[in-house]
Parts: C-alpha cells; sequence; structure tokens
C-alpha cells in the first residue's frame, strides 16, 4: 500500500493509496492502481468503481500471470513469469471497494469486522458469532491476517470465536485483556 496523491480540477489536492497489480496489455506489468478519495481509479486509465470491474473481467487489470507468461517490472525485471502464489482476483476488487470506502471516511471492513469481534466478547451468542462470522469473511482474504494488528497471532482470536462451537469465559476474558485497545476504539 503507497500514499499517493493527485490534483484535482480546481487544484485541490485529492488523497489516494497505490495498490499492486499487472495490467495484461499483450504482456503482464505490475503497476500501481491507484485509488483516489473521490471514488476515481487509474489502471492505465482513469475510471470510476464500475468501470474497474469492468477493466476486471476484461483482464486488463489481473493479480495473477500465467506460468512461463512474459511479465515486466519497469525496469526492474523483464522475464518469463514463475510466481507461484496470486491474490485471488475478486479479494482484490474487494480490497479496492474497501479502499475507496476507508478514503472517503467511511467504515472499513476491518472496522465493522471489530465492532462484531467486541460484541461478540461482551455477548456470546450464535447471532453475534454469526455477524462475526460475516464480518470477517467480507475482509478481503490477502488481508484477514492483520485485522487485530498482531501479525504474529494472525487474528486467532477472531477465528477461535467463529470455528468453535464453545468458548469458555476464561478465553474471553483473556482476549477482552489482550485486546482492550477495541473498546478504547469504540468510543
Amino acid at each position: 500500500m503507497l500514499q499517493i496523491y493527485r490534483n484535482g480540477e480546481n487544484g485541490e489536492i485529492i488523497r489516494g493509496i497505490g495498490l499492486s497489480a499487472f495490467i495484461h496489455n499483450e504482456n503482464y506489468y505490475e503497476t500501481i492502481i491507484g485509488v483516489f478519495e473521490d471514488g476515481t481509479i487509474d489502471c492505465w486509465g482513469w475510471v470510476n468503481f464500475e468501470e474497474f470491474k469492468t477493466k476486471v473481467a476484461e483482464g486488463w487489470v489481473v493479480t495473477e500471470v500465467p506460468k512461463g507468461a512474459r511479465i515486466s517490472c519497469h525496469h526492474l525485471y523483464y522475464g518469463n513469469s514463475t510466481l507461484e502464489f496470486y491474490i485471488e482476483i475478486d479479494e482484490f476488487v474487494k480490497e479496492v471497494e474497501d479502499t475507496i470506502d476507508r478514503l472517503q471516511g467511511k467504515q472499513t471492513v476491518a472496522e465493522t469486522c471489530i465492532q462484531a469481534f467486541a460484541r461478540f466478547l461482551t455477548l456470546p451468542t450464535e447471532e453475534n458469532k454469526s455477524s462475526l462470522r460475516a464480518a470477517y469473511n467480507a475482509i478481503p482474504k490477502h488481508l484477514r491476517i492483520y485485522v487485530l494488528g498482531d501479525m504474529d497471532c494472525k487474528d486467532s482470536a477472531i477465528i477461535t470465536c467463529i470455528e468453535n462451537t464453545e468458548i469458555s469465559q476464561e478465553f474471553l476474558e483473556m482476549f477482552k485483556r489482550n485486546y482492550e485497545w477495541i473498546w478504547e476504539q469504540l468510543n
């Protein structure tokens, strides 16, 4: 993720975030997709979010390069792809949409998940567990390990809550202590 900016029509500065992806223009070019707070997206041409989804559907913006295809990382690398792991394109589209929401000051999917986690810790009902599961699954898969801000634990507290049938009061209290910053953020 890269902080970027551009000038608007009246000279105002429009904030943005750059996300890495590939443009498929005969070969595959690693590039920064510019996502801006006004909802515009630069993917080697300016589009809105709906037009961006069309670019994705047409294969112009991709996150996966077929093995052996020509790939260029502008002046850094040019050769045949040997990459093995990719972010799923549908998950990347979810990240772009959530990035627009964040830039526009709207609630992000991670913030929604943190609120659902706090509700579940306070009142561990099946309804709250279901809401937590839905909120966690709304986060792009490749970003799910960062929701609680601890890469070492990889959101194990949330996963424990949504995957286990019964959560002991001891675990709930431990999670409340370990993530007490959540209540400060929510107030």
